[in-house]
């Protein structure tokens, strides 16, 4: 399923406009209901005050009783029932009961007959299968009980004509805001595109960073992983271009050995000139094999990767397996293999290229070294970290060539051992994977001793004060 910003934008943005407006309407209508009510209630006391005012000085002058008073209370009530007013006139009805003889002294053609309410204050009633308000108000003196009633029909038809003000506008208001919502995202996204439209129109071998010229903050951090991806390509594209052409320049040279002897050992005449030929030849094979094998090595270590799945190591375990490994090599040229190690010594890392690196080092330990003499591997710890030394007899490198052997095919002039040149650089590498610092020092056998020195993981219940 795929993903987009821009619809996901829109619909967070609107739902929440929608919600939000949603709320606003809701508490408006609530409001403007409550304030409307408020507003009729009062106009209810105001209208019962004013008539309880009117119909008072008509009493004091008539008397409560008399025929008059109801008469001169009933033209008041038909002359304003008879004038031209407002709609919702007839939606208000007015009563004047007499106290005693609870007589109807005066109603208007709106009001029933009957008693509107007998509660004081303001109460809810019927009529006529009618909501009312009706506010009910006794004059303190004549004990007159003067009745206004209002139809809730006005209420509601103002609260409606209200909401439809507020709610209509926002209604035609709400596609206008969402097309300019879309038209803003899409206008906000446009770098996005832009950039996008760069790295998928660019050539494979265009690895030039990205500019950050117009890219919006927000993804100036997936631009910059962007350039930091295209360098360590570009790294390792260089690394792999230059491995090729070294290693066809490297292969070239044996390959063309093997063929000069080839063609030796076909033209030769004597046996023994064949034979000493083949014999060359076999030589060739050997190395030509070693160097292929350095090479895949290499191949396999060299790339910009990391040890995506580390485990715990035991040093010493893997060096005493190496050291087994390359005993026949030892023996045939009488070297004495030492290993001397303080604890068992655990490091984080990958164990085959930690077998790799130590075949490496004591494999080059063992052939630059003189028949009779000794290679002494030492694992201990240094300063909270597992310290790997490789000493040999040897005649040792002077310092000034000394951080060249790093180098990939570089040999001493000289060098009567065989080898590719490639064991050293293959070392670095794999240091480098494990976080290792590697230094040269001379040898207290006589020749060079290599130090690595690793970050070290101390097993449960193991102190790591240890000393040299």
């Amino acid at each position: 399923m795929q993903h987009s910003i821009r619809r996901r934008l829109l619909i967070i943005l609107l739902s929440t406009m929608a919600l939000v407006w949603l709320v606003t309407a809701t508490t408006s209508f609530i409001e403007t209901r409550h304030e409307i009510s408020e507003l009729f209630d009062a106009q209810l006391a105001q209208s019962a005050h004013t008539l309880r005012a009117l119909a008072a000085h008509e009493i004091e002058e008539l008397g409560q009783m008399d025929e008059g008073l109801k008469f001169h209370l009933q033209e008041i009530v038909d002359d304003l029932n008879h004038q031209e007013g407002h709609k919702y006139e007839r939606l208000i009805a007015l009563q004047i009961w007499a106290p005693k003889s609870q007589e109807l002294l005066l109603r208007s053609l709106s009001a029933p007959p009957t008693l509107l309410s007998n509660e004081r204050g303001y109460t809810d009633r019927v009529i006529n299968n009618k909501s009312w308000r009706i506010f009910s108000l006794e004059d303190p003196e004549t004990k007159f009980m003067i009745l206004v009633g209002q139809s809730y029909a006005i209420r509601n038809e103002l609260i409606n004509a209200v909401a439809q003000q507020h709610i209509v506008p926002m209604l035609l208001a709400f596609p206008l805001m969402a097309f300019f919502i879309w038209a803003g995202i899409s206008r906000a996204l446009k770098p996005l595109i832009r950039l996008t439209s760069e790295v998928g129109n660019r050539a494979p071998t265009n690895l030039t960073p990205i500019r950050l010229t117009g890219v919006p903050e927000e993804t100036r951090s997936l631009v910059r992983a962007i350039n930091k991806l295209f360098e360590r390509l570009q790294n390792a594209f260089a690394n792999e271009r230059r491995f090729t052409a070294d290693a066809a320049h490297e292969l070239r040279t044996p390959l063309a050995a093997l063929k000069t002897q080839a063609q030796v050992a076909q033209r030769a005449t004597d046996k023994e000139q064949r034979i000493k030929s083949l014999d060359q030849m076999l030589v060739g094979v050997d190395r030509t094999s070693r160097l292929l094998e350095q090479l895949l090595t290499l191949a396999r270590v060299d790339p910009e990767t990391d040890l995506r799945q580390e485990e715990q190591v035991d040093l010493c375990l893997l060096a005493a397996e190496v050291m087994a490994e390359l005993a026949p090599s030892a023996i045939e040229k009488n070297i004495e293999l030492t290993l001397e190690e303080n604890f068992k010594s655990m490091v984080n890392g990958h164990g085959d290229s930690l077998h790799i690196l130590l075949r490496n080092l004591i494999d080059n330990a063992i052939r630059y070294t003189p028949e009779g003499g000794s290679v002494e591997v030492t694992i201990n710890t240094h300063n909270n970290s597992v310290q790997l030394m490789v000493a040999d007899s040897g005649t040792g490198i002077p310092e000034e060539e000394r951080e060249r052997i790093f180098e990939r095919f570089y040999r001493r002039t000289g060098t009567k051992a065989t080898g590719s040149g490639l064991g050293l650089s293959i070392v670095k590498r794999i240091a480098d994977l494990h976080r290792a610092e590697i230094q040269l020092a001379d040898s207290p056998l006589g020749g060079l001793c290599f130090i690595l020195q690793f970050p070290a993981v101390y097993p449960p219940n193991h102190s790591s004060n240890h000393g040299n």
